[in-house]
């Protein structure tokens, strides 16, 4: 049976009054013979089921549209309007657009789309002098709360944002920038709904910032469409009584509900669904795929997990194993352990991007494996290599040491070279052979970029050295240098900083006075200090005593003045150094405290 436009007209504007006037909130004033150019009518909306003029939170303007159709109703359609339409809903303060669809059995499908200011705004300058624009609508609810919860959150933004039709719209960003933002707002009107999450996901929301000096607050140009709200909750997974996790993700969406277990496994579920799907993804990432895929392959094993006390069981029957070939992923799994454990036998906290390693990168990582948990010598290396050298595996540099083994050019036992001691001696100033300590051999840089470092066995192997002239005074060069690697570290290498206050207090407590001048010492001491908080009264007074010490080298002036933070005065001392004396100042880790804007 063909309908006339006249039919489709009555029976869209009928389907939807009817639909409305179902829910307590909401009045109906919608007309099937109305003549006024872009509007059908208005829907007035209460806050509570009694609708008395004090009850009363507003009205708004809709307009239907009906359309014949033929095969299954979707959950959303494409709909193109006049630009002029918008344009006066534009001017009129918002609306909302219904298109109902209808059958030729008369069956009837109510399709929706808010339309407040900003989302107007949005849509007109998508056109792009165009005479039509296609709009997405989605589904009218047959729940009456829900029903009851677009029209008040519609009605909530167009009051928001009617003052606002013609004026320059300004992102997040640009607020930021401008130092302006004082904070955001996302606010919503729900009917019904106990979870405020879930009522954030499934209804259109716009972004409000507060700015300094109004008491509107500001509707963004940004919509965010397809909301998702990510909590983490802390809970117990575990199988067969051993932890994996002790936290878990929860991701909600408009459509769906998932959960994200360590960085791999997902289970997942639509909403409102009693199944739920279950995916797991390999990581390329060495220490997450350890954890991960130990924990997938313990749930196929013993056929489930729990969170805290509820089980979740798995589905061999229906798995599909087609990308997931279990003794394949055994044999990784064993490497990704062995890997890891190769890592942490060198101190080092980074991950390794399996994705990221060359060939050569890649061996390497087997040759640690070998050296290290496997304890067997490595076979097919350079031959005539150095006793100590880095080995790089990607972005991770390690210092080890090299031990070739007997009749074997190309095999060598490989050590850490933070954990096996070395003799190491240089030649003083009168061709003699002197010993100290086997780190002095590294540099700022070294510290930064090691990844098997360790800071706690620094001071012991100075300390261990025979003492001699020259002791003390490379103890000091390497405390310089590790200043000037926390420094590089813009700070964060919290590490590197307590490992030079241990060497500045033993220098300044054990170092006699010809071997390091007590004004160097207690300097370098108070630098550190620096770096770690604001002085106490009587560190100020040790620095002013330097001051005023008559005996003090220009130098240490300099430094005390910039300790002090008095940047004039140590200019003027430090114009007083030669050149030479200057340009070697400026290399030093105090002169990160000079400050031309003072």
């Amino acid at each position: 049976m063909s309908l006339n436009a006249k039919t489709i007209e009555i029976l869209s504007v009928n389907a939807v009054k009817d639909s409305i006037a179902m829910c307590d909130f909401l009045e109906p004033f919608i007309n099937d013979n109305d003549k006024e150019p872009s509007w059908d009518g208005d829907v007035y909306i209460y806050n509570n089921r009694t609708h008395k003029k004090e009850n009363l939170a507003g009205r708004l303007s809709v307009q239907v549209k009906g359309k014949a159709h033929e095969g299954a109703f979707k959950s959303e359609i494409s709909y193109s309007i006049s630009t002029i339409d918008l344009r006066n809903f534009l001017y009129d303060g918002g609306i909302i657009l219904f298109v109902v669809y209808i059958d030729n059995g008369g069956l009837r499908k109510i399709y929706y789309i808010e339309l407040p200011p900003i989302k107007l705004r949005v849509a007109l300058a998508e056109t792009q002098k165009k005479k039509t624009k296609t709009l997405t609508l989605k589904e009218f609810p047959t729940d009456n709360n829900k029903k009851a919860t677009i029209f008040l959150n519609c009605l909530q933004n167009c009051h928001k944002q009617a003052s606002f039709t013609d004026t320059n719209l300004f992102s997040l960003e640009d607020l930021q920038k401008s130092g302006v933002l004082t904070g955001i707002t996302v606010p919503l009107s729900v009917v019904g709904e106990k979870d405020p999450h879930r009522a954030l996901v499934t209804n259109e929301v716009y972004i409000y910032a507060n700015i300094k000096g109004s008491s509107t607050p500001q509707p963004l140009e940004y919509i965010p469409y397809h909301l998702a709200i990510n909590q983490q909750h802390d809970l117990v997974i575990t199988i067969e009584e051993k932890v994996y996790y002790t936290k878990i993700q929860e991701i909600n969406t408009e459509k769906s509900t998932t959960y994200k277990i360590g960085e791999s496994f997902t289970i997942s579920s639509a909403v409102g669904s009693t199944s739920y799907k279950i995916d797991y993804k390999n990581s390329t990432k060495i220490r997450v795929l350890a954890k991960d895929l130990g924990f997938m392959l313990s749930y196929i094993e013993f056929g489930y997990f729990r969170v805290n006390d509820t089980k979740f069981p798995f589905d061999k029957n229906g798995a599909d194993f087609s990308l997931f070939n279990i003794e394949e992923q055994k044999l990784r799994f064993l490497f990704a352990q062995k890997a890891v454990k190769a890592l942490d036998m060198l101190n080092c906290k980074e991950d390794v991007d399996l994705n990221k390693l060359s060939a050569e990168d890649g061996r390497n990582l087997e040759r640690l494996i070998t050296a290290f948990v496997d304890k067997k010598p490595v076979e097919n290396l350079k031959p005539n290599l150095p006793p100590i050298a880095e080995l790089k595996v990607g972005t991770l540099s390690f210092a080890l040491c090299f031990q070739r083994c007997e009749n074997a050019q190309t095999t060598y036992n490989i050590y850490d070279f933070f954990k096996t001691e070395m003799s190491v001696t240089y030649e003083g100033t009168d061709g003699e052979k002197l010993p100290t300590s086997q780190y002095s051999i590294l540099h700022s840089d070294d510290f930064l970029t090691i990844n098997n470092i360790r800071f706690d066995v620094f001071l012991p192997s100075f300390q261990a050295v025979k003492k001699h002239y020259d002791s003390y005074n490379r103890a000091n060069w390497f405390l310089l240098d590790l200043l000037t690697a926390f420094d590089n570290s813009d700070g964060k290498r919290v590490e590197i900083l307590k490992a030079a206050h241990e060497f500045a207090d033993w220098i300044l407590k054990e170092a006699d006075e010809d071997q390091l001048p007590y004004q160097v010492k207690k300097l370098n001491y108070l630098q550190v200090i620096k770096r770690k908080r604001e002085f106490n009264i009587s560190e100020l007074a040790e620095l002013y005593a330097l001051i005023e010490d008559s005996t003090t080298r220009e130098d240490i002036l300099v430094g005390a003045y910039l300790l002090l933070g008095q940047q004039r005065a140590a200019e003027i001392h430090f114009s007083r150094l030669t050149p030479e004396l200057q340009n070697s100042f400026k290399s030093y880790p105090i002169y990160r405290f000079w400050n031309e804007n003072r």
